[in-house]
This record gives C-alpha cells, sequence and structure tokens, in this order.
C-alpha cells in the first residue's frame, strides 16, 4: 500500500460529547487529515494541524485543530509522522522533527541513565566482593606475622626516633595502663609500652602490642585514666586491624583479587610491602570513630571512667590550636570534628548512666 493512501488505526473523541472514544481509521491526503467511523467523517486543514506526542508511558500521537475546537484524534502508530503529507507541509514538518529531536533527546538520556546506573550497580558489586576479600584476608593474618612486622617497625623506629629511659616517666605510662592490661592482656599478642622523648602530646600502636606514647601526651594528661583513653583508643586501632584494612583497600580490586587468590604468599607480600604505612599513618573518619567507641569499650571493661576519652580529646584539640600547624597528634589528622566525636561519647556516657554503671574509684 503506497504512504499517500494508507490508513491508519485512530481514535477520536470531543470534549463537547462528554469524551466518548470512538474507533476508527485517520488517512491523509494533501491538504486534509481525515478520520472516518461508523459515526461519520472529520476532516481537519494540514494548515495550522497540531501534532503532539504522549508521555514516556502513554505512546500515541495526538492531532488537534483550531477549526474543529474539541477535537481530539490520535493513534498508537507512530509511523504516521513518516508520511509525505505532514512531510510536505512546512508547519507540521517542523512539529514532526522538534518531536523526534525530543524523543532522540529522551533516547541518549535513557542509555546515559542505563550506563550509568550499570557502572553503579558494578561499583557496588565490586565493592561488596572487595569488603568480603579484605575480611576473609585479614582473617589469615596469623599473631606470629603481626608480632614479627611489629618487632621489625620498632627496631626500624629506634633508628629514627628518641626513646626515653627514664624510668619515672616508663612507670607513670605503666601504671596508668595496668587495668586496661588487666582486661585485654590476655591475648596471644602481648603488649609493649614505650616512651618516646618528644614534646608533642602523640600515641600510636604498631601492630605486635607495641604503643608509644609521647613526653609531651604524659604531661598533658591531668590523671592515670586520661593516658590509658588515649593508649585504648590506639589499641583499638590495632585489634580492629584498621592499619591492614587501610592497606588491603587501598590495594585496587586486581591485587586485591590477585592476593586472596594466592593466600598467605601474596597477603605476605602486601603487606611486607606496604609496612612503613602502619607506623604513624592517619585514618578515615570511619576508623576513628570506631576506635573511639572500640576504645571506650575497653575503658568501660577496665572499670575505668570512660569520660576521661573525650576530655583528652578536648586538651588535645586545645593544644593543637595553641601550637597551630607544628602539632600533630595521629587520631587529628583525618578525624571527624573533634566536638562531633566528643557529642557521640558524651551519649554513649548518657547510656552507661541509663544502666546504673559506675567507675571503679582509683588510687
Amino acid at each position: 500500500m503506497k504512504a499517500e493512501s494508507q490508513a491508519y488505526e485512530a481514535f477520536a473523541y470531543s470534549s463537547d460529547s462528554g469524551s466518548e472514544v470512538v474507533a476508527g481509521k485517520v488517512s491523509l491526503g494533501p491538504f486534509r487529515l481525515r478520520f472516518e467511523s461508523e459515526s461519520g467523517l472529520i476532516e481537519i486543514p494540514l494548515v495550522r494541524l497540531q501534532i503532539e506526542m504522549g508521555g514516556p508511558t502513554d505512546g500515541r500521537v495526538y492531532f488537534t485543530h483550531m477549526d474543529q475546537p474539541g477535537w481530539t484524534i490520535y493513534t498508537f502508530d507512530e509511523s504516521i509522522l513518516k508520511h509525505p503529507a505532514l512531510r510536505q507541509q512546512a508547519h507540521t514538518r517542523n512539529q514532526i522533527e522538534a518531536i523526534q529531536s525530543s524523543g532522540e533527546l529522551k533516547r541518549r538520556l535513557k542509555l546515559t541513565l542505563a550506563v550509568v546506573g550499570g557502572f553503579a550497580f558494578l561499583a557496588l558489586v565490586v565493592s561488596l566482593l572487595s569488603g568480603i576479600m579484605v575480611r576473609s584476608l585479614l582473617a589469615r593474618i596469623p599473631p606470629e606475622w603481626e608480632i614479627e612486622l611489629g618487632t621489625n617497625l620498632l627496631a626500624e623506629l629506634r633508628q629514627e626516633e628518641d626513646f626515653n629511659e627514664d624510668p619515672k616517666w616508663a612507670g607513670q605510662l605503666e601504671q596508668a595502663v595496668a587495668p586496661l592490661m588487666a582486661v585485654l592482656g590476655q591475648g596471644k599478642i602481648p603488649y609493649h609500652f614505650y616512651v618516646l622523648d618528644d614534646e608533642l602530646p602523640n600515641a600510636f600502636a604498631l601492630p605486635g602490642g607495641h604503643v608509644l606514647v609521647t613526653r609531651g601526651l604524659l604531661e598533658l594528661a591531668d590523671h592515670p585514666e586520661e593516658i590509658a583513653a588515649v593508649v585504648a583508643h590506639e589499641i583499638a586501632h590495632v585489634t580492629q586491624k584498621h592499619g591492614f584494612r587501610k592497606i588491603l583497600s587501598a590495594a585496587g580490586p586486581y591485587l586485591l583479587v590477585k592476593t586472596f587468590v594466592r593466600s598467605e604468599s601474596g597477603l605476605a607480600g602486601v603487606l611486607g610491602d606496604s609496612s612503613q604505612l602502619l607506623v604513624r599513618q592517619s585514618f578515615s573518619q570511619k576508623y576513628e570513630l570506631e576506635a573511639d567507641a572500640v576504645g571506650w569499650d575497653y575503658l568501660v571493661r577496665a572499670g575505668l571512667d570512660p569520660r576521661a576519652l573525650p576530655r583528652m580529646l578536648q586538651k588535645l584539640q586545645q593544644a593543637q590550636d595553641s601550637r597551630g600547624p607544628d602539632l600533630q597528634w595521629k587520631a587529628f589528622s583525618s578525624h571527624p570534628e573533634t566536638e562531633k566525636r566528643i557529642r557521640r561519647l558524651e551519649e554513649k556516657w548518657r547510656q552507661l548512666q541509663k544502666q546504673g554503671w559506675q567507675p571503679r574509684p582509683m588510687p
């Protein structure tokens, strides 16, 4: 059938007749659009014919004309827009081109959204699988590896830092952490404490149970519980394997899969090559908040007043503010706002109070 004589399944309704829909056929001549049904014939001039497309879920082509007020004719057959009669009229041709341009834009937008959605889904899958592999690899790290790695790092650190051997400072540190060690020192990894001869308040822990505290932090603390609070925070970084988690997460999917497949040999290689990152490295906000929460729990288990942790955070922030950029405590290098951390810990204290918990009396 020639396009000029082709008829299309169509429907028509008039607002004047209660919008009752009439089925019929629509055809196009050089000058008119004709809609024929059992109810009669409607002819509309192509001049000033208005063409519109329905919405994304509609799929209809609508025709209206000011000479036939109230009447709307529509068809589901979009091929009607290719009819020569509509293409020859500049008025209708421009409308069709605008419709097709809009349709192409929508198609490209849908394609773009589909591609973006695909990449987002892929990224989510990779993230979930990476998390599973990281947890599996962390479980494979034996205590012997941590102890050996920590011992080697400590030996290298002794070549770079001044260790304070004064029994006075060592005794102060040992006394402060004694309640913590009573509940944490029963594991597979023994803890060892060292004082660095540095006036800046600082503390960090290495794998294998090596905890280093500066003389400046010991001087800043007004009570042994405040020293214990900082140590509990740093120990939490080690027990939660934040350093190893950071190294493995930063390895990238390819290296992570390769390490996962090669088991212990691949894991040892990745951790060995990145061992220096375990010394005084900065942690993400997520890890700092987790260390706050776990360290808080350690203090509670030891019967120590956990409010010493937010107090020490406040003191360290004040010390940093007074010293300016020269002061760099590890927990401040990539931590969330100190006030936010303190508010979270204060809320934990309110929960403890509701439970009737009280710290043990300190000498």
